[in-house]
């Protein structure tokens, strides 16, 4: 079993062998030359075997020097890794977690998270921003942003955390009296509900971009679902605002063959310099990777 003493001494040869001389170790460490001396001396009486050939030019391992050397940088990093995962379980977070966040996803699926650790930890001030807009992290002082879809170019770190599906969709009623759909170029005779002049399909691997019109315009998916399932045109939905419509029967999917990609979703930081001195910021991903682990199906979104 190790003593404090051999302990220090295993401390005291890795940084000699690190440093390349007594002298320059000893100043690391901020002990004298001779103090480091005796604790690889007494080491190796302790081991009963020569660890380090002295010159006054140079040290040089043994063979088992060698060995014993590699074995304890790896035991060094196993310590100063469960030292760094104690001290962060440690730390309780409190101060405050600014998150910008939009739409479905975020009410169901993020919101809880900031919620229960609201709760958990009443030091932690939370704050969420719902806004469909496009929120600059440093500008506006914030920690974490989700954002769905292709991410621009830019100093902020991006991990992806989950994707969705997104649907064209009509009530049975409006496609009774209404001409047949078959491909996209056909939207052009249809009442299309939303915000978006143009919407996106893909088919045998190219995106097709096709121009639409309507006479009811939102850019709240909950009202556009809500239009859609009255008859009034038809709509481009995600996932989460059609799955369970299509499930019952209320709203049909259209153009399947033509649908797009999944959208990734994101968990966006600023630069890692910053996240990294945020222990909020890490408990925040750390926890909404286990909730999405255990209640989301991208199926769904």
């Amino acid at each position: 079993m190790e003593t404090n003493d051999s302990l220090r001494g295993i401390f005291a040869f890795v940084q000699v062998v690190e440093s390349g001389s007594f002298s320059a170790a000893a100043q690391a460490l901020g002990v004298s030359k001779s103090h480091v001396s005796k604790l690889i001396g007494a080491l190796e009486r302790d081991l009963g075997i020569a660890l380090l050939m002295r010159s006054t030019r140079k040290i040089q391992l043994t063979n088992l020097g060698e060995k014993y050397l590699e074995n304890c940088r790896q035991a060094l990093t196993q310590l100063r890794e469960a030292r760094n995962e104690i001290l962060e379980l440690s730390e309780v977070p409190s101060g405050s977690l600014r998150v910008t966040l939009a739409g479905i996803f975020g009410e169901e699926h993020i919101a809880p998270v900031l919620i229960e650790m609201a709760r958990k930890y009443p030091s932690l001030k939370v704050e969420l921003d719902f806004s469909s807009r496009v929120v600059d992290l440093i500008q506006e002082r914030f920690d974490v942003a989700i954002r769905i879809g292709d991410l621009s170019s830019s100093t902020l770190v991006a991990q992806k955390i989950a994707s969705r599906v997104e649907y064209v969709v009509a009530s049975k009623a409006y496609l009774k009296r209404n001409p047949p759909i078959q491909e996209p170029s056909d939207l052009i005779h249809h009442n299309c509900l939303g915000e978006r002049p143009h919407w996106d399909f893909r088919h045998r691997g190219k995106k097709i971009q096709v121009p639409v019109r309507g006479n009811f315009r939102s850019n709240n998916p909950r009202v556009i679902q809500k239009a859609a399932l009255a008859g009034l045109g038809i709509a481009y939905l995600p996932g989460a605002y059609a799955f369970e419509k299509i499930k019952k029967g209320e709203l049909v999917p259209i153009l399947e063959n033509f649908r797009q990609e999944k959208k990734d979703i994101w968990i966006v930081t600023p630069p890692k310099a910053n996240k990294s001195k945020n222990p909020n910021v890490r408990l925040f991903i750390q926890e909404v990777r286990k909730h999405l682990s255990t209640s989301y199906s991208d199926l769904m979104f």
